[in-house]
């Protein structure tokens, strides 16, 4: 600059460094960690913090990569409407844990800076972050309905205060002994995030308030299973919409409709709904699912809101 003393002020600083970050990647594909680490520097971002971000970053692509393998694989063995919904949606339900958080990180700083370059020998992969640690909370409230996981079996419960409760489908049998809907009932467990859209427990014991017989969580004692093709059905559903069902950090991940069906999506599909989602939103849907004594759930293949198709399809990855 002709004038280093020149002061810049600090609300365009970030959009001044990304720029320039930009500029600097025209002419250079690629960076070291040095040059990560001196950049970060400039604008006061800790190593460890850089360190932290290459690393989710890649423990997220090897999973996307995963994913779209596996999704691929399936799509030449035939049944492809079916495979991709039924697949997603129990490999999205295995990994959920390790969902990388959303927030402002390195990847949004340097937008052009190709992190997938760096070479993942030279940093031992991070273990997938977590929400704080609780003891538990407990929750009360009555139930309005059950959820379904896309098998059909009871894996948690709607309460009429919107608190979407999650607990083990393999105890499913046991739940519906002692809790049925319009029963007043006592939780306890993990809170996620609060959202306008609701908020999910994962519960470790629930309690009839009206019986006092309470159910406490226990490990399942067998590997889960991928799902089987013969025990899903093609299904459509439409309705307005009157819970918006979310995951454990508050992402979006379906929709009860005002028939009771629930319709679920994965959580990137969530993301293009955040701003439009609202209670009462005309729904369509179709896709495959099961329908049983319980309620009706289904995995989306073609979704709309109010009118506007929304794009079910997997989001494009950058392979290193």
């Amino acid at each position: 600059m002709n004038n280093s003393k020149v002061r810049i002020p600090k609300e365009i600083a970030p959009d001044v460094f990304a720029q320039a970050a930009q500029l600097y990647a025209q002419e250079n594909q690629d960076y070291s960690l040095e040059e990560i680490m001196q950049a970060g520097a400039e604008v006061q971002i800790p190593p460890e913090m850089i360190q932290q971000a290459i690393q989710q970053i890649q423990a997220k692509q090897i999973r996307e990569r995963d994913r779209q393998r596996k999704l691929k694989l399936i799509l030449t063995s035939g049944g492809i409407g079916a495979a991709i919904a039924l697949f997603g949606f129990w490999t999205y339900n295995t990994f959920a844990s390790n969902a990388t958080p959303s927030g402002r990180s390195l990847e949004a700083s340097l937008p052009s800076a190709n992190l997938a370059n760096v070479n993942p020998l030279d940093i031992p992969p991070a273990p997938p972050p977590e929400l704080p640690p609780t003891a538990g909370t407990t929750f009360t409230g009555e139930v309005k309905q059950y959820l379904l996981n896309p098998e059909g079996k009871v894996d948690g419960l709607l309460l009429n205060n919107g608190l979407q409760v999650k607990f083990p489908p393999q105890m499913a049998d046991s739940l519906v002994r002692i809790i049925t809907p319009n029963t007043k009932v006592s939780i306890f467990g993990d809170p996620g995030f609060s959202t306008r859209f609701g908020q999910e427990v994962r519960a470790k014991s629930i309690t009839n308030s009206q019986t006092g017989q309470t159910l406490v969580e226990q490990p399942p004692t067998i590997a889960p299973q991928p799902p089987s093709l013969s025990n899903y059905s093609t299904l459509s559903a439409q309705g307005t919409a009157q819970n918006w069902l979310v995951g454990h950090r508050g992402e979006i991940n379906g929709v009860i409709i005002s028939n009771g069906t629930i319709v679920k999506f994965p959580p990137h599909v969530g993301e293009q709904l955040t701003s439009m989602a609202n209670i009462k939103n005309t729904i369509q849907a179709k896709g495959f699912g099961t329908r049983n004594r319980y309620g009706q759930i289904l995995e989306a293949t073609a979704l709309s809101v109010n009118g506007q198709s929304v794009s079910l399809q997997p989001k494009a990855i950058t392979s290193p």
